[in-house]
């Protein structure tokens, strides 16, 4: 498969995934018209969502009952912003955390490497909204007995980030690194690891050069999934660690069908275009393109 024939499906799905957006939220908000007119406000709600959309400079917000117009980019900028470095740092955390804890892991003994496995499984099995809690519940004791705080528990006035991006991406990132060290260890039964050990190579040398390289495909493949993974944790922990960011901003928009819809095609895209850029990378490198 080329790679403009790649970035043309890519379009398409973004145009499709775009409307599909438009249609929920003009559905959800039409629910209230009778059976012969629902319909008609759909599609009025569609031609709404399309002019505004395309002409975004012009769209104004009212926050809060007495308050005036406000410009909704003015109005979505900084809690997009916010959330987006947030939802980033994890992205990069939780990859970082499952391939290098796969890389540690391949190198250790068979027996250690089932009580790593073992003990990451519950980890994970502990629902997020429990671990989110727990990790602020330690945090404040913490702070309690030795008068340390290691990071705020909770946003105020200031914003925070250390915090939420760790206890955002821990969880992805044991989910990763489950899917990573499974493909390690489907790689390995392979042919061209027995001759490479027969050279004399290293397991550690094996795996950063050769199998990891065949693994990209399966962590990119993921990328998408594991996107979604991490907003409803960055929902959780934006509830519990009061932070005024994109998902508050929704909260807030819901009475707007237009702004509600505007928002979540903001929060679609940057992801799209980063799973985007993966794949690009991952067809370079490998010559192989992500499953769908």
């Amino acid at each position: 498969m080329s790679i403009r024939f790649y970035l043309w499906k890519k379009f398409y799905q973004l145009l499709f995934t775009i409307i599909l957006i438009g249609i929920i939220v003009a559905f959800s908000t039409s629910l209230h018209a009778s059976k012969h007119e629902l319909f008609h406000s759909v599609l009025e709600q569609l031609k709404m969502f399309g002019h505004n959309f395309l002409h975004l400079n012009e769209m104004t917000i009212q926050v809060g009952i007495f308050s005036k117009q406000t410009p909704l980019w003015g109005y979505l900028k900084e809690p997009f912003v916010y959330s987006f470095i947030i939802l980033s740092a994890s992205f990069i955390c939780t990859f970082t955390l499952g391939i290098l804890c796969s890389y540690v892991t391949y190198l250790l003994s068979l027996k250690m490497q089932k009580v790593v496995k073992e003990c990451l499984f519950l980890l994970q099995s502990i629902p997020d909204v429990m671990f989110i809690f727990a990790v602020q519940l330690f945090i404040i004791w913490l702070y309690k007995k030795t008068n340390i705080l290691i990071v705020d528990p909770v946003a105020g006035l200031e914003k925070v980030y250390v915090l939420p991006i760790l206890v955002v991406s821990i969880l992805p990132g044991i989910m990763l690194f489950q899917m990573t060290f499974l493909a390690i260890e489907e790689e390995r039964k392979k042919t061209y690891v027995e001759f490479a050990k027969a050279k004399g190579l290293s397991s550690g040398w094996i795996l950063f050069k050769h199998i990891l390289r065949n693994v990209v495909v399966t962590l990119f493949s993921h990328s998408h999934y594991l996107f979604w993974l991490l907003v409803s944790n960055l929902l959780v922990v934006e509830y519990l660690f009061n932070i005024h960011g994109f998902f508050h901003l929704l909260y807030s928009v819901l009475n707007t069908p237009d702004a509600f819809f505007v928002c979540l095609v903001a929060l679609f895209l940057p992801f799209f275009f980063i799973e985007v850029v993966f794949n690009l990378l991952a067809i370079k490198v490998t010559g192989k393109e992500q499953s769908e």
